[in-house]
């Protein structure tokens, strides 16, 4: 994100180049499934889902489209990063918004790799610098997808150097204030490999986080990453199963499926999308089949399911997504309304400055 846009957030945001995300995975079929864990490391939170606390919900849907909308990360600052537009009758445009309606542009700005015309663009990631970081991927003209990151308004694609991940689909999901980042790079069989990104060192560092270390996995993606050094993200089976984990990078990682209050049958499938230091979140998808948001506090899993939210798939979306969460427990993330992808955010308190 640009200094100056993040001074004068009030600029509007209307459609400009800029690139579609890979919603197979990450969005359109989310996922939850849990038994308890006791995630080494992590010390269980107040749920900001407990009955005391109501929160506030507010539906937030650029101008730019109001027709598709995601937010998928927020700031202990509430600054939250998203786009707009369903990458085909809109192209994917990313912003950065202060709630509720102070947005600016945040479109891959930089130079892309000879050869390539940046298309469309999301912003997914941003940490609690005094600029933040923010990080997405940009994709060009033919499809292909790049990891980005934005540091005070410079622009840098982001790419793992893996021989299995050169011209393939690369993208940046989460980012620390350590400024380490999570993400994933697809294979020529369209199987993603989870890293986690040092964008400090030079070059970038990379720690790999393969399918091979979870047993039967043939996928793997890394969603975030907290001051901790923690991990979270999601594997896959060769049946198409996610099941989520957490835990230290470059340590052992804890996978899991979603148990609601740890009462009842596990989810059929779980995808963590999003950590703080505090929380996980994600989606899951239930024994009836649909699709719902979750939040581990450390020890419990609670659903959440947006107001309005539809199990009639809108855009190849349906029911409710989480994708980012911050230490106080707001989150953010998408649901299909049955016509629609709206965004949302849900604060665990009123604030007083909205």
């Amino acid at each position: 994100m640009k200094q100056r846009e993040l001074e004068c957030p009030d600029k509007a945001i209307y459609p400009t180049p800029a690139r579609t995300r890979n919603f197979k995975r990450i969005a359109c079929y989310a996922m939850f499934a849990a038994t308890v864990i006791a995630v080494p490391g992590m010390a269980r939170a107040q749920s900001p889902f407990r009955p005391d606390n109501q929160g506030v919900f507010f539906k937030l849907n650029n101008p730019g489209d109001p027709n598709f909308n995601q937010l998928l990360g927020i700031n202990d600052h509430e600054i939250i990063a998203g786009y707009f537009g369903d990458g085909t009758a809109v192209p994917n445009n990313g912003y950065v918004l202060v709630p509720n309606t102070h947005y600016s542009v945040e479109n891959f700005a930089g130079t892309p790799p000879t050869g390539h015309t940046i298309a469309q663009t999301q912003a997914i990631g941003i940490n609690n610098k005094h600029v933040p970081v923010i990080v997405g991927f940009w994709q060009d003209s033919t499809g292909l997808q790049f990891g980005w990151e934005d540091v005070k308004g410079v622009f840098t694609t982001i790419l793992d150097p893996s021989p299995a991940a050169v011209g393939f689909n690369q993208n940046l999901l989460g980012v620390n204030d350590l400024n380490e980042a999570a993400g994933f790079w697809t294979d020529s069989a369209g199987h993603e490999h989870g890293f986690v990104v040092n964008l400090v060192s030079t070059p970038p560092s990379f720690t790999e986080i393969p399918p091979a270390l979870f047993n039967g996995a043939v996928a793997t993606q890394a969603s975030g990453i907290n001051d901790n050094n923690q991990v979270c993200g999601f594997w896959a089976d060769a049946n198409g199963i996610d099941h989520g984990f957490f835990g230290p990078l470059g340590g052992t990682l804890h996978s899991f499926d979603v148990r609601i209050e740890n009462k009842g049958p596990l989810a059929k499938s779980t995808q963590a999308l999003g950590c703080s230091n505090k929380f996980i979140v994600g989606s899951y998808v239930g024994p009836a089949g649909k699709t719902h948001g979750f939040l581990f506090d450390g020890s419990d899993f609670d659903n959440f399911d947006a107001p309005g939210s539809s199990q009639t798939p809108a855009f190849a979306v349906a029911g409710t997504i989480i994708n980012g969460v911050n230490d106080k427990g707001d989150i953010v993330g998408f649901f299909s309304d049955g016509t629609n992808v709206n965004g949302f955010v849900r604060f665990v308190k009123p604030d007083e400055n909205q």
